[in-house]
């Protein structure tokens, strides 16, 4: 129990002093997370260990960073991002798992975990973006603005898809590339089932919710009720087969159209941010193994930042010159999509304690998140000047 106590005191300042460094050079606090991560564990110092309680809380974390993603989720921007930036995400999420999946067949005859490769490159993560945009003064531009919408319909629809494939991947067994369609059928009528629920959940429980809460004043009553909610949904969630992240931000989108939100927003950041989500992230650098860093792993490494970045921009891109966009405002929307972040984290996570990829990819995978957050800001730079824009579009 001591060791363990020490571990997560080190893990805390390790991670926070890392995550001040990051801010300094103007990069997500979850970069420094993850470094000290990797310094902590068995490449650097090999002070801390990955152990059954360390893996108990960074579970737990998880689940309390996309519950606090969801609340996070402005409903009513959701609503409002509309068909053009929904398009956008649809195509920005089936260009990359293709090209991912088809990627993936150069180095592994693994059907599922080819297809979680894709699944993997499909993330993305704006909140560089949105900082950078913020600096350029472009966030309010039509570019900025289906960047946003786009980023909050793809983390939906990257959510369902880790579920689906999570789900079939289970019931086929990871190391087989076959299923029974019986099975198959099941575990789509469950998913099925538990959207049809959800958008339900959404559109009519908050309602209900305020009706109780409208005389309540806010205490922490309310934030253990929210807690267990989230624990609960992400539960059931898990027992039938789908990621219990997506049951967490489901209930996180719940509680974000009541009256309380703000309240329970506040808290749960503050429990997240700082202890439980630093301790998933810094766990994921800590399983990082990266002695097992060889040719083939920089090889893989490689084609999957390519596929990371040629994905986003080529399948946004192509949606935002199909909606009638300007050719710089493609490029645009397709370079603020490509930064990779906690979700492709957490999505390589599930697949390796899930036994679906082997470490051959995850590896890789934590590469790619650090290099595609390391260079959006820059190329957000040159595709927003005003001598690229008229370079392009001429």
């Amino acid at each position: 129990m001591e060791k363990t106590l020490l571990d997560i005191a080190l893990i805390l300042i390790f991670t926070k002093v890392g995550g001040i460094i990051s801010k300094k050079f103007k990069m997500p606090e979850v970069l420094g997370a993850l470094l000290a991560g990797v310094i902590l564990g068995p490449v650097a110092l090999n002070i801390v260990q990955y152990d059954d309680n360390i893996k108990l809380l960074a579970n737990l974390g998880v689940i309390m960073l996309m519950f606090l993603a969801g609340l996070e989720t402005n409903i009513e921007e959701f609503k409002k991002a509309g068909f053009t930036s929904f398009i956008i995400a649809l195509v920005g999420v089936i260009v990359p798992l293709i090209l991912g999946i088809l990627s993936a067949y150069m180095f592994f005859n693994n059907t599922w975990e080819n297809i979680f490769v894709g699944v993997i490159l499909t993330a993305t993560s704006v909140s560089i973006t949105v900082e950078t945009l913020t600096e350029l003064g472009k966030l309010n531009t039509r570019s900025g603005i289906n960047i946003l919408g786009a980023a909050v319909i793809d983390d939906v629809l990257g959510l369902v898809l880790i579920s689906v494939v999570l789900a079939m991947a289970q019931t086929a067994g990871s190391n087989t590339g076959s299923f029974d369609i019986i099975g198959l059928l099941f575990v789509l009528c469950k998913i099925l089932i538990f959207c049809i629920s959800s958008i339900a959940a959404m559109a009519y429980l908050p309602g209900v919710l305020n009706k109780f809460t409208k005389f309540i004043k806010p205490g922490r009553e309310l934030l253990t009720f929210s807690i267990a909610a989230a624990f609960v949904i992400a539960f059931i969630a898990e027992e039938i087969g789908i990621a219990s992240i997506t049951g967490a931000y489901i209930c996180g989108l719940i509680l974000s159209a009541t009256t309380h939100k703000v309240y329970i927003e506040r808290n749960i950041k503050a429990i997240s941010s700082g202890f439980l989500s630093l301790i998933f992230f810094a766990s994921v650098g800590i399983e990082a193994n990266l002695k097992g860093l060889n040719a083939e792993v920089l090889l893989i490494t490689l084609v999957m930042f390519i596929v990371a970045v040629i994905g986003k921009i080529v399948g946004c891109g192509v949606a935002a010159r199909f909606l009638k966009m300007s050719r710089s405002e493609a490029l645009q929307i397709g370079v603020g999509m490509v930064s990779r972040g906690e979700v492709a984290i957490i999505t390589a996570n599930i697949g390796l304690q899930k036994h679906i990829i082997s470490e051959e990819i995850f590896l890789p995978t934590l590469i790619v998140v650090i290099l595609t957050t390391v260079i959006t800001p820059v190329l957000l730079k040159i595709v927003f000047s005003h001598k690229n824009e008229k370079l392009v579009d001429a």
